[in-house]
């Protein structure tokens, strides 16, 4: 239920008809805004989302009753409960629990929160995940009821004309009134003196469309989140943009894009020789397999000194093996950060690529779930490899470029000029073959075909129908799984 750019996973469901492309990004609430202190935004913010978590919960239960009556008989109709009428009858509950009547009135005078809170919330968390389908996937035994965290997010609806959107003030703070209690509303100063470029520009596109207009950058609604680890708060901003005209994007000119065992990716495309490898991915590469030395490194450090006695020298102060190991969770997110941005690199790099030639498919090998295809890579298991993926995806779709996931079987073993499959060329005949550090070439034993082995994958996975083509190449040559 939860993400950042490209990742909340309800983002999708609100692309509009006229092909728009719906995103998320963040900013830091840095402080209120006006007269309200830090204590008092803190307490109005944590009793919202104490509201959000009681009506989320309580949506889903009556759901699934109402789901449970009819499928026994028992209703004529299966449909949800109006979250009005629930966000009522929370506040008699709240009332019911000894809440004082002029704190129920702070948030609505007739619900537990105003509508600008409880319609988004049914909207993109709710519904979802309370049709008739997820509830027989709960019955079946396939899937649990769900439920919902009191860390959750807050959604704030901010589409329509009258709703509260970001603000650019003279003095060039960027404010918001965040509409999740009834006037006055807390207005809050987001942090933006330290965000990118890119985060920049799309911020200065929102700010600059105060009409809202389809023409470009919408604000669509925002999400208050608590971040576990620090305290602090983030706002969520969801928005949309016109997609992309995609006339220049040939559907024939196809980019493959492999998890190379050279360089961290090898990219290459099917009308001609044009390829990104060793000379564009070198240094970052180097960044790469530092960062996971490092890494490795200092987690061990931490984990050793975690483990230690307190009484030893090496200790680390506190007073618990919680306490010690803490630096851990501010390692994580160093981590996290680091590998978002290499992955944005190297997704990048390929996007700039197909449209520099045009091309409107980019296919890659799809390697999710499976570890041990990327164990001995360049990139290794431990990378992000589903966020890389996801990043392609996104990237590629802004830019009016299809995004394929094809199954590697086989691909780094084709030859990607006659088609035959070299069987003998797995990784124990790589790793056996390297000379100078490199890893072996790909040769052909059908045509001689003689190739870097990254480039010749990276070829196969630029092919169209490439998984056809590679059934039936196996039923020639009587192959199977089990010759993987």
């Amino acid at each position: 239920m939860r993400g950042r750019t490209g990742e909340h996973s309800w983002v999708s469901s609100m692309a509009t008809k006229e092909k728009r492309i719906v995103k998320v990004m963040r900013l830091r609430i840095l402080k209120p805004a006006g007269e309200m202190s830090w204590s008092q935004l803190g307490k109005l913010l944590r009793d919202t989302r104490y509201r959000v978590f009681r009506l989320a919960n309580l949506a889903v239960s009556e759901a699934y009753l109402n789901f449970h009556l009819w499928r026994t008989g028992r209703s004529q109709e299966f449909k949800a409960d109006d979250m009005g009428k629930l966000s009522r009858r929370l506040r008699q509950m709240l009332a019911d629990e000894g809440v004082a009547a002029d704190e129920l009135d702070r948030f609505s005078p007739t619900g537990a929160v105003p509508d600008a809170v409880s319609g988004p919330l049914f909207q993109y968390k709710i519904r979802a995940i309370t049709n008739k389908n997820k509830w027989r996937e709960v019955i079946r035994g396939t899937a649990s009821l769900p439920t919902f965290r009191l860390d959750m997010a807050i959604p704030v609806r901010c589409d329509k004309a009258r709703m509260r959107r970001l603000e650019r003030m003279e003095n060039g703070d960027v404010q918001v009134e965040l509409t999740i209690c009834r006037k006055p509303y807390p207005r809050v100063v987001l942090q933006t003196g330290d965000i990118g470029g890119g985060q920049e520009a799309i911020l200065a596109r929102l700010l600059d469309n105060t009409g809202n207009d389809l023409t470009g950058y919408r604000q669509r609604v925002f999400e208050i989140k608590q971040e576990r680890q620090t305290s602090k708060w983030w706002l969520y901003i969801t928005y949309d943009l016109p997609a992309p005209q995609t006339g220049k994007a040939d559907p024939d000119v196809v980019v493959g894009v492999d998890v190379g065992y050279a360089v961290p990716l090898y990219v290459a495309i099917n009308n001609g020789h044009a390829r990104l490898g060793w000379r564009q991915f070198d240094a970052l590469g180097r960044r790469i397999r530092k960062l996971q030395t490092q890494v490795l490194a200092r987690r061990r450090s931490i984990q050793r000194g975690g483990r230690v006695n307190i009484s030893h020298a090496t200790a680390r102060s506190g007073h618990g093996v919680k306490r010690k190991l803490l630096p851990t969770e501010i390692l994580q997110r160093r981590i996290d950060k680091a590998y978002q941005t290499l992955n944005h690199q190297l997704s990048a790099s390929v996007i700039d690529f197909a449209r520099d030639h045009g091309a409107g498919v980019i296919q890659v090998e799809d390697l999710e779930g499976l570890k041990e295809e990327l164990t001995g890579t360049y990139i290794g298991a431990r990378w992000r490899y589903h966020q890389l993926h996801q990043f392609l995806k996104y990237k590629a779709e802004e830019n009016g470029i299809e995004f394929r996931a094809v199954n590697p079987r086989f691909t780094s073993r084709r030859c990607s000029k006659c088609g035959h499959i070299n069987v003998a060329f797995d990784r124990a005949y790589r790793d056996a073959h390297r000379e100078n550090g490199k890893t072996a070439r790909f040769i052909c034993p059908q045509c001689g075909f003689e190739a870097d082995a990254d480039y010749n994958a990276a070829r196969n996975l630029a092919t169209l129908d490439i998984e056809a083509l590679i059934e039936a190449q196996c039923a020639r040559q009587g192959l199977t799984k089990d010759a993987l």
